[in-house]
């Protein structure tokens, strides 16, 4: 099983680039899971604290509270944890997994020490992603800034057909 980690400011393009990747690995005969290290905290944030699901605002600045404010806080690796616990008990079950939500340094690096992995990063220059102020400097958008990731996907255009070649070209590199 190899696992694909992809980072990236928020509405950067991340789960799209996942699921284009996804598309274009199963084309080609391989198993791929997309899993997140949030699905476990968008459960927790419906079930102990109501909320809605939406990213508005208030969601996002729960997630951000919740996520890296009270839990890394108190165990940085929890999230990045869980997702390798479920992995190594699923292992034979896909040749890729896609985790399209790294967000720290320590959930790449975890990821790398027990599986095969290739952290990219999807980035858009001067792109307004409609998050305030306060959520742009938080560190889940900012902890992996000055990273060396393995691969960078630019998502300028923003149009689907440049991303599924630019997610293509990743594809022919990895697969060789």
């Amino acid at each position: 099983m190899n696992v694909i980690t992809i980072s990236g400011k928020a509405q950067s393009g991340k789960d799209t680039t996942a699921k284009l990747l996804k598309e274009q690995l199963e084309d080609m005969g391989y198993s791929v899971l997309i899993t997140h290290y949030a699905d476990l905290l968008k459960y927790q944030a419906k079930t102990l604290f109501g909320w809605n699901g939406e990213k508005d605002e208030v969601g996002r600045s729960l997630l951000q509270r919740l996520g890296t404010d009270i839990v890394r806080k108190k165990n940085e690796n929890y999230w990045a944890q869980y997702v390798i616990d479920m992995l190594k008990m699923y292992c034979d079950e896909w040749d890729f997994v896609i985790i399209p939500d790294a967000r720290f340094e320590n959930e790449i690096i975890a990821v790398k020490n027990c599986f095969p992995t290739i952290a990219v990063r999807v980035y858009s220059d001067n792109y307004n992603n409609g998050l305030t102020d306060e959520q742009k400097k938080h560190p889940s958008e900012t902890a992996l800034d000055n990273f060396k990731f393995d691969y960078e996907i630019l998502n300028n255009s923003r149009t689907m057909e440049d991303l599924k070649s630019r997610v293509n070209l990743f594809v022919q590199e990895i697969v060789r």
